[in-house]
């Protein structure tokens, strides 16, 4: 079987857009040049994700002074070969304010909800591609676990329970890891 070809995240952009039977358009990314179907979320993972951003919100209006919005399921053109739905992000103020249907570069903040049926080598390297591409951490989110792994440059640790996480994206943020899991 012959080996699908790389698509440039112009070349994929330009796909029409797919649609199941009952018209909610299918969801996909382009990762390392591949388009990547992603099956509808659990509710678990799509609890956790909003439970996040709500935090970060709640934080992020109380400290104007950041200029920092957090946001759910924006699209990143992060390099010529991978474009990345994230399931939250931070980004600057000044760059949320598009009307374009992608942005181009990373968010300052990624944040990857992890389902059951993520492969983890494309998790490893969505992780590397925002980091290569700009932002400055990203956090993997692990619901089954209540486990949170924050990368930097150079740097990761993982997290867990109550243990408190900070990131220097948003200065004064601190949160219990707990927190950001329901059912906790």
């Amino acid at each position: 079987m012959p080996a699908a070809a790389i698509l440039t995240s112009e070349q994929y952009l330009a796909l029409p857009e797919e649609f199941d039977k009952n018209g909610n358009r299918i969801k996909d990314e382009l990762i390392a040049g591949e388009v990547v179907k992603m099956p509808p979320p659990s509710q678990l993972h799509d609890r956790t994700k909003n439970r996040i951003s709500r935090i970060l919100a709640r934080f992020l209006d109380a400290r104007p002074e950041l200029a920092m919005e957090a946001l759910v399921e924006i699209a990143f053109q992060v390099s010529k070969i991978d474009t990345f739905v994230s399931d939250v992000c931070v980004v600057r103020r000044d760059r949320s304010d598009s009307t374009e249907r992608i942005m181009i570069g990373a968010p300052d903040l990624a944040i990857e909800v992890v389902s059951p049926t993520d492969p983890a080598e494309q998790v490893k390297h969505k992780i590397h591609a925002y980091l290569n591409a700009g932002s400055k951490s990203a956090w993997v989110v692990y619901p089954a676990s209540h486990s949170i792994e924050v990368y930097a440059e150079g740097s990761m640790g993982e997290l867990t329970a109550n243990q408190i996480l900070e990131d220097p994206v948003l200065p004064g943020f601190a949160a219990p890891v707990s927190e950001f899991f329901p059912n906790s």
